[in-house]
């Protein structure tokens, strides 16, 4: 589940909607735009909340368009997507992204605030991964813009 996931949605929210949307209307906008498409999905796992999808479209979203953006690559946004679902299921055995938690290497038991766990949705959900995600995604932005990898819409563009 967590190769094929992975692959699959940065494919289709990084490879096909960020670069069709960034080709007209630049970098920041695309960014916005696979993020929330990507977050909003994840309202159709088996407990999606509004909430999981949200966290998902802030953190998940910036980090993973970021990485697409500075390395112009789906090989780090897949990779980074990949050792998240991948760690939190097949070795924690946890909650991913609201789908039901399966048997991994170790069997873990996450108790404490919904804040702090992310509840039922999973630890997407939880201020913490907000805070370490979207940090990372920010600091990876900053790179793109400092290395010239964002694109202006297309308006903006030299002739």
């Amino acid at each position: 589940m967590a190769l094929s996931s992975s692959v699959y949605e940065e494919l289709l929210f990084r490879g096909v909607l960020y670069g069709s949307v960034e080709q007209w209307f630049g970098s920041w906008t695309a960014l916005v735009v696979s993020s929330l498409v990507f977050g909003l999905t994840h309202l159709l796992n088996p407990q999606g909340t509004l909430e999981g999808a949200l966290f998902i479209a802030v953190e998940a979203g910036i980090l993973l368009a970021a990485a697409y953006m500075l390395t112009r690559r789906l090989w780090l946004s897949i990779g980074f997507h990949l050792a998240w679902n991948y760690t939190q299921s097949a070795v924690f055995s946890g909650i991913v992204s609201g789908n039901d938690a399966q048997q991994g290497l170790i069997r873990s038991t996450i108790n404490g605030p919904d804040w702090l766990t992310g509840g039922s949705f999973g630890v997407e959900s939880s201020v913490l991964a907000l805070l370490l995600c979207t940090t990372t995604g920010i600091v990876m932005l900053v790179m793109a813009a400092r290395r010239g990898r964002v694109v202006p819409p297309v308006w903006q563009r030299p002739r």
